[in-house]
């Protein structure tokens, strides 16, 4: 009896043993379902939405052809009336914002663009001017995608749209600068400045129907290729050397013509001063004599008198001696004769 008990025993607990890896092996075939699912779940989830990142606009596609697009609100009105002026974009949606979006999965594509301002730095290309020199030229240009539909149909990507604005850059460049010399384009600031305008204001005819709005072009660098530099260089010196030349003739012959003209005003002045002067003399002859008339009209003998003092006070002194007759009328005054 006691035989069979622990036998029952055993056989209970190897029962139990057996009955424990097939629980597990449930429990765990349920969970890898259930995560199956949830993954699945997720998947399905994500495949129905996307989002758009501050930094972006949006073309989604059906079937390869474009039924909406997402944008800035900045931007959101010129898109959407350029659009709607074409008839082959007239059915496209134009929504704006940020944020989280929905989309039919597998039937409908997210293409995503850039709207932030893009630098392109061109590679450096030799250009001819206009008196035949030799330049490397290196520019950079500064755009955006202005509408991205028209960008996506047109151009596809930024790296071909870089392509497309050096190949138009240089095209434009090569024109002008072969309309001027070496020194124009190396010195003259101002010159350069509206070439660059008139630059960018041609690459825009030509790429705003593409989706691109260039902002700024600019002129990193321009020299002259080593082979070439110590000739140019002396011919500048050269050309510098001639222009300080002239100007050293031009100042002096502008010198000459100030002395010249000062010398002139000089004399004028002078002699304006001599005739003044000989006027006023002559005026105060006139009235010493007109007063000198009164005097001896008034009293002529007083006169006389006075007239004979002065001629004392001119020609005698302590030391002189003269000798003269008393009847002369010099003398008479000297006698107590007379007045």
């Amino acid at each position: 009896m006691n035989d069979y008990h622990e036998y029952k025993q055993a056989y209970n607990a190897q029962r139990k043993t057996k009955q424990y890896p097939e629980k597990l092996l449930g429990f765990l075939k349920s969970l890898g379902i259930i995560a199956a699912a949830a993954f699945i779940l997720i998947i399905l989830f994500t495949s129905f939405i996307f989002t758009v990142d501050e930094r972006e606009q949006v073309i989604i596609t059906q079937f390869e052809e474009i039924v909406r697009v997402i944008v800035d609100e900045k931007s959101y009105e010129t898109i959407s009336a350029e659009l709607k002026s074409n008839p082959r974009f007239a059915n496209v949606k134009v929504e704006k914002g940020k944020g989280l979006y929905f989309k039919i999965p597998l039937i409908q594509q997210v293409k995503r663009f850039p709207n932030q301002l893009l630098t392109y730095d061109t590679n450096a290309e030799n250009v001819f001017t206009l008196d035949k020199k030799t330049i490397m030229l290196d520019n950079f240009a500064q755009w955006y995608i202005s509408n991205p539909v028209l960008f996506m149909i047109n151009i596809g990507s930024v790296s071909q749209a870089n392509q497309r604005i050096d190949e138009f850059i240089y095209s434009k460049m090569r024109e002008e600068i072969g309309k001027i010399d070496a020194r124009t384009l190396v010195a003259d600031k101002d010159y350069v400045f509206e070439m660059l305008q008139n630059v960018e204001s041609y690459l825009n005819s030509q790429m705003e129907s593409m989706g691109i709005r260039i902002m700024d072009i600019r002129i990193k660098r321009t020299e002259y290729p080593d082979a070439t530099k110590p000739s140019i260089y002396e011919q500048m010196r050269s050309e510098r050397q001639a222009v300080a030349t002239k100007y050293r003739a031009d100042g002096q012959k502008q010198a000459r013509t100030i002395t010249a003209e000062a010398q002139k005003q000089a004399t004028i002045i002078e002699a304006q001063a001599y005739e003044e002067a000989q006027k006023i003399r002559g005026e105060g002859d006139a009235e010493a004599l007109r007063i000198y008339a009164e005097a001896y009209n008034t009293d002529p003998e007083f006169y006389r008198f006075w007239e004979t003092l002065k001629t004392y006070s001119q020609v005698i002194d302590e030391d002189t001696t003269i000798i003269i007759d008393s009847e002369s009328p010099f003398a008479q005054y000297l006698f107590g004769e007379g007045r």
